[in-house]
């Protein structure tokens, strides 16, 4: 068994909270950008810049924040990502109306198992700790036809993913309902969790990952049925995953 990553251990869930979700919900781009403070735009500005000097690479997408989540419906607005980055640097920046940045998160199964990965260890959050890939930002994608400019398709937003980390196409996965929403404490990120399917095995997976070239995890592993309740109580596992499996295999 892998073992867990010890600077790792010290990341606390417990204050992580979820709701199930409706299969049936829907994402609206309803709401518009609120205008920030002087005082606050210019903190966001100068986190922003620090973060850059250090990881150029560093890349101010528009990325989409929840306003209002339920189980069937969430409503929210386009916003710029170096806001929701400098909330994560500074939990607590925007006061009583923090930013609640929405990802998609796949749980992906193969005929071996969980397939689960380990964030690389310099990654701006939670470095180091494993879930279950792929998994990023619900953002405004050239490659998601599906989507308007009101409506996130949720299916077209985690296959993106999935081919951009992985190496995975769209034809080789199946992709589930939205089952639950992980809201992660401080930094206000909430994780829309759907299952993913494919009939390709483990080793192929993790051929096309390192094809793939992308540098979002440094190692891949699968986990068989038998072996999941040990991943599952890793304190280097992010309470996400662990939230997810358990409500997609009661």
């Amino acid at each position: 068994m892998i073992p867990p990553e010890a600077s790792a251990t010290n990341h606390d869930f417990s204050a992580w909270t979820c709701i199930r979700l409706s299969p049936r919900l829907t994402i609206h781009a309803n709401g518009k950008q609120p205008v920030l403070p002087p005082e606050t735009e210019a903190c966001v500005t100068g986190i922003w810049d620090d973060a850059r000097r250090v990881r150029p690479t560093l890349f101010n997408g528009r990325i989409f924040c929840a306003d209002a989540i339920s189980t069937d419906r969430i409503d929210g607005h386009w916003t710029e990502y170096r806001r929701a980055f400098a909330q994560i640097r500074r939990p607590g920046l925007f006061g009583s109306r923090p930013l609640r940045q929405l990802a998609v998160c796949g749980v992906l199964f193969c005929p071996e198992g969980l397939v689960l990965a380990r964030r690389q260890r310099d990654a701006a959050y939670l470095g180091g700790l494993w879930q279950s890939p792929p998994a990023g930002t619900v953002e405004a994608r050239a490659s998601a036809a599906a989507d308007s400019p009101t409506d996130i398709n949720l299916a077209a937003q985690i296959l993106a993913e999935a081919e951009e980390e992985l190496g995975l196409a769209a034809e080789n996965l199946t992709v589930g309902a939205p089952v639950v929403a992980v809201t992660h404490a401080k930094t206000e990120i909430v994780d829309i969790c759907v299952s993913l399917t494919t009939a390709l095995p483990f080793a192929e997976i993790e051929s096309l990952w390192r094809q793939s070239g992308d540098r979002e995890y440094e190692q891949m592993t699968v986990v068989a049925e038998a072996g999941r309740s040990d991943w599952l109580s890793r304190p280097d596992l992010i309470a996400t995953t662990r939230l997810a499996v358990e409500m997609m295999t009661q």
